[in-house]
């Protein structure tokens, strides 16, 4: 008995008994997507960006994390020689495909920038490099090179079933120059460089189907130009043809409003954004992004933008993908209350983008970069300089944002507070570590360590602490013949720079205390002589000995810069140092007993704050009596109290009544002299 097929279903049906469902029927299952980003798509070297290859552990956490896609940028043509794509490599990327579907995730596998070759030659005959250079290029060379690429890669890959969804490319004409050019600055992408385009696109979906197997219907993802949101219509206008008819293809777009993702200083033209629609800083007002449709990243923009996608192409059965999507983690740019504010906006604004997408039936692929330095867009730990297990999970409240979008509860965890520099309060606690040698003739060695994770220390020039030493030769020897090998040693130490270049300060013997004492340490040569002050990855203290035991509690580890100001390093309500060695630690409330002030704000060269019941106390001294003032000024220049003085020769301390709460200064003006201290009422 014959069958007669329509011409479509011939093709779709080709070299396959069953097709797979259309692109249509497995949007409803992809959920949130992740990409394993800087890792696979490394021209040459998958570990070159800092990156380990993706472990089964890893993507198991992904999986964990409430993610059900995996996009896996993938170069290719930095692994082939001679147009042949190596063997060894295609297994590579097949071992990261297996892990994703063996987890039940979908999974993406694109041709990703891998140095241009396809990407930066967007155009047919005489144009432009990258560099702004005039240039020419045979798009049917590049178009035969894409389909000999696809067609290897979809051979390998032919029976796998439709979670394995192919891509044709990233961000085409993405790095075109900006010379000046109509598009933003840009050489322009116009219909004539869009037909360029999808001879590309055609060349990955015939070579695609023509390999048989699940690939005659399997879902391909084409790109409209650069993944522009506002370059939609070119696509729309000039879709791909497929092979296997309509139904079995997706559009791709990516969603970094520049302003808020991606800009990292104010320009002429306008700011960076770092507050979020709805989360705007009242001191910060020029970093505020506002609630305007028009403006990058606001909640109209965002709905607007996505409009546009789902009129376009989902209302005529086309879905789409947001390929990748982020917004950089603004460490250094600001701190305190306004970097709080910005990690939380930037939290919601995930979650608003993820929750904007859902609803309109577009898949939304959140970018990783695995760095969780300044400007990183990391959600899970892989990369070993970081301190944290690999699928740790590094930045809870978006993880969690995205989840609620998504109907799923949320994970318990805090991932800001360890980011937000805050100064202490009269009910701050203090860390007791604890030394007990297990050895009675070597040298042991117990660490505190404070992971920074690359901070600028630029501005700084010293790092005090208050610290109280009660330790002792006295270990499991016993016996006469102990105090031979038993001393101490102690030492600060950092570590900086992309090498995470070890530095130390050893203290003299001397200067070690049993009872509170100020220990002041410079940064420069006569100090801790940190090799790059510019990254910072890690600070703390060593305790080495033999036969040691006893404790040393410690509090109010304080920065200054050279205008004497501080910023309060660590808060030991927040969190917890990590401990190694023969260190123990715990955290314990600050008691009276303590010889030191109760509620000691700063630590200042010229002026010494205490508050107490509402009551600011500044001490300084004075060469010969003048007349002065001390103010308090809130965080936008107002004066909240004010006391004129006249002081006297020697020790001074002047005091003034508040209930103030929040950010502010304290200013001492004396002799023409100025003093301006930064504080946090409570």
């Amino acid at each position: 008995m014959k069958y007669w097929f329509p011409l479509a279903w011939a093709a779709a049906f080709a070299g396959s008994s069953f097709a797979l469902p259309q692109a249509t029927d497995l949007v409803k299952q992809m959920g949130l997507g992740y990409n394993i980003g800087n890792t696979m798509e490394v021209p040459g070297d998958p570990t070159g960006w800092g990156n380990t290859f993706p472990t089964a552990e890893y993507v198991k956490s992904i999986k964990n994390a409430g993610f059900n896609t995996v996009r896996i940028p993938c170069a290719w043509d930095t692994h082939a020689q001679n147009g042949t794509i190596n063997s060894g490599w295609l297994d590579s990327v097949k071992t990261v495909v297996d892990m994703v579907i063996d987890n039940g995730m979908f999974a993406i596998l694109n041709i990703h920038w891998d140095n241009g070759w396809l990407e930066d030659h967007v155009w047919d005959g005489s144009g432009y490099d990258r560099d702004g250079n005039a240039a020419t290029n045979n798009a049917a060379t590049i178009a035969a090179k894409q389909k000999s690429y696809w067609s290897q890669i979809a051979t390998k890959f032919k029976d796998y079933d439709e979670k394995l969804i192919f891509a044709s490319a990233n961000e085409p004409g993405v790095n075109d120059p900006w010379n000046g050019g109509t598009d933003n600055g840009q050489w322009g992408f116009d219909e004539t460089r869009m037909k360029v385009l999808k001879q590309y696109h055609e060349a990955c979906l015939q070579a695609v189907r023509e390999t048989g197997g699940n690939n005659a219907t399997r879902a391909v993802i084409v790109q409209m130009p650069r993944t522009e949101i506002n370059k939609y219509t070119l696509l729309q206008n000039n879709y791909p043809k497929d092979p296997a008819g309509n139904g079995y293809t997706m559009a791709e777009a990516h969603f970094y409003p520049y302003q808020y993702s991606l800009m990292t200083q104010d320009e002429s033209w306008g700011p960076c954004f770092y507050y979020f629609d709805g989360m705007e800083s009242s001191t910060d007002t020029k970093h505020n992004m506002g609630s305007s449709e028009s403006t990058l990243g606001t909640k109209l923009y965002i709905d607007k933008q996505f409009d546009l996608l789902k009129n376009a192409f989902v209302n005529n059965g086309i879905p789409v993908v947001i390929g990748e999507m982020g917004a950089i983690k603004r460490l250094e740019e600001i701190s305190g209350d306004n970097l709080k504010l910005h990690l939380q906006g930037r939290a919601a604004w995930y979650g608003y983008v993820a929750k904007a997408a859902k609803a309109r039936g577009i898949v939304p692929c959140v970018w990783d970069t695995g760095d969780e330095g300044n400007g990183n867009m990391t959600i899970l730990h892989r990369q070993s300089k970081f301190a944290g297990n690999v699928g740790d999970i590094v930045d809870y409240e978006v993880l969690n944002a995205m989840r609620i979008a998504y109907g799923l509860d949320t994970l318990a965890g805090n991932s800001i507070d360890k980011f937000v520099e805050a100064s202490l309060d009269t009910n701050d606690k203090k860390l007791v570590i604890t030394y007990t040698s297990q050895q009675s003739d070597s040298n042991e060695v117990g660490t505190m360590r404070i992971d920074l994770n690359g901070v600028n220390w630029s501005d700084y020039e010293a790092i005090s602490f208050q610290a109280k030493v009660n330790v002792a030769s006295a270990g499991p020897c016993s016996g006469a013949s102990c105090n031979a090998y038993a001393w101490t040693s102690l030492s600060l130490f950092a570590m900086s720079g992309a090498d995470w270049k070890w530095d130390d300060f050893n203290f003299p013997e001397s200067d070690i205390l049993s009872t509170w004492q100020t220990y002041t340490v410079s940064l420069d040569a006569n100090g801790l002589n940190i090799s790059d002050k510019s990254k910072v990855n890690a600070i703390g203290l060593n305790l080495y000995g033999t036969q040691v035991s006893g404790t040393i509690e410690i509090d109010n580890i304080v920065l200054h810069k050279a205008n004497d100001s501080i910023v309060v390093l660590q808060d030991f309500n927040k969190k917890m140092p990590s401990l190694e060695g023969i260190a123990s630690g715990e955290l314990l409330p600050q008691t009276s007993a303590i010889q030191r002030p109760a509620a000691s704000i700063a630590l200042d060269r010229r002026m010494h704050v205490q508050v107490q019941a509402g009551i600011l106390s500044a001490s300084f001294h004075a060469n010969r009596a003048s007349q002065g003032t001390l103010k308090l000024i809130n965080s936008i220049g107002q004066v909240i109290a004010s006391q004129n003085f006249v002081s006297s020769v020697g020790a001074n301390s002047i005091s003034i009544e508040t209930n103030y709460h929040g950010t502010g200064f304290l200013v001492l003006d004396l002799n023409s002299n100025r003093t301006t201290l930064p504080i946090l009422l409570k």
